[in-house]
């Protein structure tokens, strides 16, 4: 119970000074809202403002694909002999799966042969009959068209020693008979053989008399003497085969035989190089 003293008025008793510092922290608070609110304002500047930015156009230029070529060198045999029969060369080109055009260089050997030009991808030829004897490399060389890659292929012939035509067209008369004084072609004597195969052959006009023949072109020995070499002795003359065997017409009686050289030292005569040659 509470008393109160005449004379004197009763008061309530006074505010705490707690809820005044919580008010100023509350107003500290809310300025501090304020500057973040204030801080997405000041980003959020103008598109006029901004700093510009580079733009890059992507290029659309086709790229440069090179294209890659195969050649190939085929040959219909592998071995030939000189002057006869020859092979056959077939090239084939690709690039990638499909078939070249344009043309290609043969090379034998070092030696530039031929530029031919491909059909459907091919091209074809045929191997020289005056090729020398011995090993030949043939060599196919592709150039290609722009952003095509250079190919090239090659194969190897081997080229057989041939029968000199002075020996091929004496045998053809093997078998006509002799007599003295004829020169062909139904009938010879030994010179008159001789002379006819040359002139025959092409290769050097031969004079008429066996006598004569023997100063005709150089003499060479046995051991270096070739096929198609004439064989002297006194009085006859023949066409040397090889080993030792000649071809002539040999008397009164017989034919043009193939037979082994009977004179004890017969003399080999060179006509020229083209009377040895295939």
């Amino acid at each position: 119970m509470t008393t109160t003293t005449p004379g004197h008025v009763l008061h309530a008793p006074s505010t705490p000074a707690r809820p005044r510092r919580i008010s100023r922290r509350l107003a500290a608070l809310a300025g501090g809202l304020a500057l973040v609110v204030a801080v997405p304002v000041a980003l959020s500047a103008p598109a006029s403002a901004a700093t510009p930015t580079t733009t890059t156009v992507a290029s659309h230029a086709p790229a440069v694909v090179t294209k890659h070529s195969t050649t190939k060198v085929h040959l219909s045999k592998k071995t030939q002999t000189r002057g006869k029969a020859v092979a056959k060369v077939r090239v084939t080109v690709h690039v990638g799966r499909a078939v070249a055009t344009g043309k290609v260089v043969l090379k034998v050997g070092s030696k530039t042969w031929k530029t031919v030009t491909l059909k459907h991808g091919t091209a074809r030829l045929k191997v020289s009959k005056t090729l020398k004897a011995g090993k030949h490399r043939i060599t196919a060389i592709y150039q290609g068209a722009s952003h095509v890659t250079r190919s090239k292929g090659s194969a190897v012939i081997k080229v057989k020693k041939g029968t000199p035509k002075v020996v091929t067209v004496a045998k053809k008369y093997v078998g006509t008979p002799y007599r003295s004084g004829a020169s062909g072609p139904r009938a010879f004597d030994c010179s008159g053989f001789t002379s006819y195969v040359f002139k025959k052959a092409g290769v050097k006009s031969l004079p008429r008399t066996s006598s004569a023949q023997h100063h005709v072109g150089k003499t060479v020995s046995r051991k270096n003497a070739k096929p198609g070499d004439i064989i002297w002795s006194p009085g006859h003359v023949a066409i040397y085969l090889g080993g030792n065997k000649m071809i002539d017409a040999p008397r009164p009686g017989k034919t043009i035989q193939v037979r082994s050289i009977w004179q004890s030292h017969p003399t080999f005569i060179r006509v020229n190089a083209k009377a040895v040659s295939a």
